[in-house]
This record gives C-alpha cells, structure tokens and sequence, in this order.
C-alpha cells in the first residue's frame, strides 16, 4: 500500500507500506513501519522527517524540481521492485489536479493500481472477467477506450455492449445478488466502487 500525503487515518493491510512525501508522516506517526519512505519532503519538518527516518526501512529524498509527482515515482519505484497489486490510499481530496494525475496513474496501470479511501475504489480493468462481491453500494463504469462489455447480477445488466469515452451512463449500477461479474471483452473500462458515507477497511 502507498499512502498519500493527505491521509489521516490508514487501515490495517496485510502487506508493504510505502509513504509518500507527507503520507510518509502519517505512517511514522501512527506507528506503522515502511518498507519505504519516498518524496521531496518538501511539506515537512526536518524533525518531521527524523521520525519518518525512524519509522521506514529506506528513504528517497527526491530533488523538489522533478517532472512527476510523488505518487507516480512511489509507483514506479514499487513496480521495479516487483509489486503487482498496489494500492494508493487516500489519492482524492484537496487538489484536484494531484486527483487527476492519480486517476491516470490507475488508467495507465490497469490491473495493478487501485485508488483508495473510506468512500472508493477505484481501478482500471482491460479485457477479462471479474466478479465482485457488494462491499459497496455503488458500481460505476466509464470507458477509458472505446470497449464492448457484459454486466451480470446487476439492477442494471449489459450484454455485449458497446461504450465509449464518450457516454456517462454507466453511472450508480448497483450488485444485485452475491456478487456482480464484469465482462470486458475489449477496451479498457475505469470501475468505480462508491458508498455515500466514509468507512474504513
């Protein structure tokens, strides 16, 4: 899990912390160790980033002049150490231009980053079959690419259809049954799993 630096509150996760830039600080003050403590650091205090120091495996200090943003370099540098399924907690809120850089981080990594916080979930999918369980109210879809898919055990089911960028109506479906099964059978779809009130995993 990579948290971000607007986090306040992280859930229990069986698996690696990375913290990025201010998110570094969150873990370090609520105990919990990082594998890795990675930004700028331009956002904390030198005291500050003792702690972080003291709470992570290994720190990357990034020069403040770069061409992206923490997040992405937490992503890419999870990547070459092998991680396939990461998750960034807490990636929306506050500026919303860091929310649009996180949104085309989980697009351009379909499958393996998943956007998170007490409300969403939020991941890119290409061509498969997926089954989900309804852990939240809402299942949202949006087409990142012209795609054909197939919705079952949904309110609002789908066979072979096609959708593209362009059309919105694929907004607050929710899971019928036991579980609801996405089929991409083109294309790349953004998946949105939403609750109108804040839980944490």
């Amino acid at each position: 899990m990579i948290v971000l630096g607007l986090a306040d509150r992280v859930p229990v996760f069986a698996g690696d912390y990375i913290g990025a830039d201010r998110g570094a600080l969150v873990l370090a003050r609520s105990g919990i160790r990082m594998t890795l403590a990675l930004g700028d650091f331009d956002s904390v205090s030198e005291e500050e980033f003792r702690l972080i120091a003291q709470w992570s495996d290994e720190v990357i200090r990034l020069h403040p002049v770069k061409d992206d943003s923490d997040s992405e370099a937490a992503v890419v540098e999870a990547k070459l150490r092998g991680y396939r399924r990461i998750v960034l907690w807490n990636p929306f809120g506050g500026r919303a231009d860091h929310t649009v850089v996180n949104l085309r981080l989980a697009e351009k990594n379909p499958g393996t980053v998943i956007l998170q916080d007490e409300q969403n979930e939020v991941q890119a999918l290409g061509p498969g079959v997926y089954e989900f369980v309804p852990a939240y109210r809402y299942f949202s879809l949006f087409a990142l690419t012209a795609s054909e898919i197939s919705l079952a055990g949904m309110k609002y089911p789908l066979d072979h259809r096609m959708i593209g960028p362009e059309e919105l109506y694929g907004l607050s479906n929710e899971i019928s049954g036991e579980k609801g099964v996405l089929t991409i059978h083109s294309g790349c779809m953004l998946v949105i799993r939403a609750e109108d009130k804040k839980k944490i995993s």
